[in-house]
């Protein structure tokens, strides 16, 4: 398992809104699903599972840290 940094734009907050979260998946496609589980098109627009609009900005791998 991979850790992904993602970060969105979402579109029922203010425009300079930026939202970011951390998903663990096997690959970048399965780490986008869990927070749009429709296909976003290729400018990056999605729904979530709420139905709210969102755009993906960025998708970044995150290296393991040994504790």
């Amino acid at each position: 398992m991979n850790k992904y940094e993602i970060i969105y734009r979402h579109f029922d907050m203010p425009p300079e809104y930026r939202g970011y979260t951390i998903k663990m998946a096997h690959d970048v496609k399965k780490a986008i699903s869990y927070l749009c589980p429709t296909k976003p098109t290729k400018e990056g627009y999605g729904t979530t599972k709420k139905g709210a609009r969102i755009q993906i900005l960025e998708v970044n791998q995150i290296p393991w840290e040994k504790e």
